[in-house]
């Protein structure tokens, strides 16, 4: 063999090498970018804890994007899974806003306009299948709105332990509101039947009418469990956010623990259909189911390990958070999948009751701006309300 193809072999070696060496380094980057994000059990609860991490550093940083709506909804469910007081800011701009409200609510009721002012609610609502229930509903129980809004209102002062007259006038009006057909008809289900649940627990809460019954039986008449591939997608999650919320709402939202016993009936339905439910809902539902597990405290349930395996994998590194079901990633928008995740992937085995009114305001004392901004005083503060979660059991 002469010295060029001598030489021209080591080329060809050295070129092998090189070849094989950078075969070797894209391989081992797959590999490891895909144990990375695997959503298997192969994943770690510590995994599980960082992309909730990661999420919660995001939102942290962007909060102010959020209305203070969405910012002390953010707020008080940080709160309720680790007791950190530091975005009672938020909660506080909250409080100051309901009592404007209840004010404008109560004048709205004075001027018997209930119905006009749910007519006005429906003004930005585009033409989805959800959306065109909703106006359907509007016949069946024309003044839902404005009730619902003004319960949300009441149980979340009640929560924050807030006491004025206005309020107390408030509360008055809308538990003397009979709200069987709202919570019975089956429309107002296909529509609402997260709200409805919330509803049921709020009214019992707020110390009105025990609808549980009427409720249930509906929810059951509407959704019967065999009926699921008659469902439309959206149907399909609006039937699961009516079960979901059953449970979640009786947990005064993250601040009670619940017992399985108590609603069997729902428990039972997630564990059979699990695998449908993580193919078919959207992320918000599947988040929601898995927490019910939390609130229970069936920490080694698998069918709480699927949850977590599939919104781990719907994370999105490099927006740390994740997207809507068409991949959108605002901030705003997406904030109560995130909040979900949030709990979900932390996991935590502590609830924290509150925040109250008189811990936020402590918190705050020295902040002058907000104090004056808010117009809250000592005289807002009023005993507490009952520690028990609300039975929505069968």
């Amino acid at each position: 063999m002469n010295k060029r193809n001598i030489g021209q072999n080591k080329r060809e070696i050295i070129f092998a090498l090189l070849l094989i060496a950078v075969l070797s380094s894209a391989i081992s980057i797959s590999i490891n970018k895909t144990n990375d994000n695997l959503p298997s059990a192969e994943r770690t609860e510590l995994s599980y804890a960082d992309i909730a991490k990661a999420i919660k550093a995001n939102y942290d940083q962007k909060l102010e994007k959020l209305s203070i709506y969405k910012a002390s909804h953010y707020a008080n469910r940080i709160y309720r899974i680790s007791g950190s007081p530091i975005y009672f800011d938020y909660n506080l701009q909250d409080i100051g806003n309901m009592i404007k409200s209840v004010e404008n609510l109560l004048q709205i009721a004075h001027d018997n306009n209930e119905i006009e002012y749910s007519k006005t609610q429906t003004d930005g609502w585009i033409s989805r299948a959800r959306e065109v229930l909703r106006r359907e509903s509007l016949t069946i129980a024309p003044a839902f709105p404005y009730y619902f809004r003004s319960l949300n209102i009441l149980r979340r002062a009640s929560e924050y332990r807030i006491c004025t007259t206005q309020f107390e006038r408030l509360k008055k009006h809308v538990l003397a509101h009979d709200y069987t057909r709202e919570l019975s008809d089956p429309i107002m289900i296909k529509a609402w039947a997260g709200q409805l649940a919330n509803a049921v627990v709020w009214i019992k809460q707020l110390g009105g009418k025990d609808y549980t019954d009427v409720f249930i039986n509906a929810l059951q008449q509407v959704y019967p469990d065999n009926g699921e591939h008659l469902l439309s997608s959206q149907q399909y999650n609006n039937k699961l956010y009516g079960l979901t919320h059953i449970i979640l709402a009786s947990s005064q939202y993250y601040q009670h623990t619940v017992n399985r016993d108590d609603f069997a009936w729902i428990f039972d339905y997630f564990d059979t259909h699990i695998d449908i439910i993580i193919s078919r809902a959207k992320a918000d539902v599947v988040a929601e189911v898995g927490i019910a597990y939390l609130l229970a405290g069936e920490y080694e349930s698998p069918t709480l390990e699927k949850t977590k395996q599939n919104i781990a994998q719907q994370y999105n590194e490099i927006h740390h958070m994740l997207p809507s079901q068409d991949g959108d990633f605002d901030i705003t928008a997406g904030s109560h999948r995130n909040i979900l995740a949030i709990i979900l992937l932390t996991s935590p085995q502590k609830l924290y009751v509150g925040p109250w009114f008189s811990q936020i305001q402590d918190a705050a004392k020295g902040s002058v701006a907000l104090t004056a901004q808010t117009h809250v005083s000592d005289e807002l503060i009023c005993h507490p309300i009952s520690s028990n979660w609300v039975d929505l059991s069968r």
